[in-house]
């Protein structure tokens, strides 16, 4: 049986293995890290001052966890790969869906108890803020900020691209299409030829950039991270970041969204939707190594781009009270919609506000609407 499995990147077994298994090895790598990529002020989702970014106690909950996570990382992917070489990539599949959900449950569960430390680490240093100070920057020079919202115009143009592919291509494509492949490469799903089918790819633009559009949004009008010990430092190194990850997410929307044209030319016959697996994995791999790549340069808010600013002032503002579980952000008092994550790389939502909910149910409803109209085209 073993000998009949092959890790061939040219198969499409071969290729989702590769895929899944880079997927493992990049998340378990990225949760490893996100300890260290983290500004100095924050510890576990736990304020802290900046000198305790020395602190050998607190270096030392930091290298467990990243101990334990690789670790974590490590059995999943091996358990995942002696199933793919025993069982093929059926039972694969789903050994790695559980390995990887295993791995973040449980990176999530060590970063509570190490959070819970720190927490009474804190306590027993007498690390407090005596008052809440905040930083308003005022002067001449800009700093560096997200990229507008008029590159989100760009998936309007994909769609119409997509839609001018359908109408050219309409007359060539089969009565029955193929919609989905098997990982043994057969068609295990077929639609009936009809301008509905051949207008799904135009759907999946107009979801794609939907989501992208709202994710940019969020990153435009998010609350700015700052330090009032080095309230220039952090706020460049900010703008920077929340530039990087803009940039970002727009590419990478763009690149996902320019299947639909490739979608149209496969139902004309130009190539398989079998073939079209080769631009998507590539899609997979960039997407996943420049996330990564963004993070590690980077770090949340900017934080590896001032990692050699001294920063000795004690705490200037805590609002750990307002992190339930260290990453769910409940502040009614606080206008902002979005803000930076306090554990993670990326940015969270303010749940003491209306308006955040008001936002996922809108995203709910626009996802919920696309599998229905996926449904009601493809059959």
């Amino acid at each position: 049986m073993i000998d009949a499995i092959t890790f061939s990147p040219s198969e499409p077994a071969g290729a989702f293995f590769w895929v899944f298994a880079l997927a493992t090895a990049v998340t378990g790598l990225l949760v490893a890290l996100t300890p260290y990529l983290m500004p100095k002020r924050e510890c576990f989702a736990v304020t802290v001052p900046d000198a305790a970014s020395s602190d050998p106690y607190l270096k030392g909950l930091k290298r467990r966890y990243l101990l334990w996570t690789v670790a974590l990382a490590v059995v999943a992917l091996a358990a995942s790969t002696a199933t793919y070489l025993a069982f093929g990539i059926g039972g694969y599949i789903a050994v790695f869906t559980v390995g990887l959900m295993a791995l973040c449950v449980a990176s999530f569960g060590l970063m509570l108890y190490f959070r819970a430390k720190v927490r009474a680490y804190k306590q027993q240093m007498g690390w407090t803020a005596t008052e809440q100070e905040h930083v308003a920057l005022v002067g001449d020079e800009p700093m560096p900020h997200a990229i507008s919202m008029k590159w989100d115009l760009l998936f309007l143009a994909i769609a119409g691209i997509t839609a001018v592919a359908a109408v050219i291509c309409y007359p060539s494509m089969p009565e029955r299409i193929p919609m989905q492949y098997d990982f043994n490469g057969q068609v295990s799903t077929w639609a009936d030829k009809s301008w509905a089918t051949a207008a799904f790819p135009v759907l999946f633009v107009l979801f794609v950039g939907a989501v992208m559009a709202v994710s940019h949004w969020g990153i435009v009008h998010s609350k700015k991270a700052s330090d009032p010990a080095a309230p220039v430092a952090t706020a460049w190194a900010y703008g920077m970041f929340a530039r990087a990850q803009s940039i970002l997410m727009v590419a990478l929307g763009v690149m996902v969204g320019l299947l639909g044209p490739f979608m149209e030319l496969s139902f004309a016959g130009t190539f398989t939707l079998q073939q079209l697996v080769i631009p998507i994995m590539a899609v997979a791999l960039i997407a996943v190594v420049a996330s990564i790549a963004v993070g590690v340069v980077y770090g949340q808010n900017g934080a590896r781009l001032i990692a050699r600013v001294q920063r000795n002032a004690p705490l200037a503002s805590d609002d750990d009270e307002h992190w339930k579980a260290g990453v769910f952000y409940v502040n009614r008092n606080d206008p902002s919609l979005f803000l930076p994550e306090r554990f993670g790389i990326g940015w969270t939502m303010n749940w003491g506000r209306p308006g955040a909910w008001v936002i996922v149910g809108m995203l709910v409803l626009v996802t919920a609407a696309f599998c229905i109209g996926s449904i009601l085209m493809v059959g």
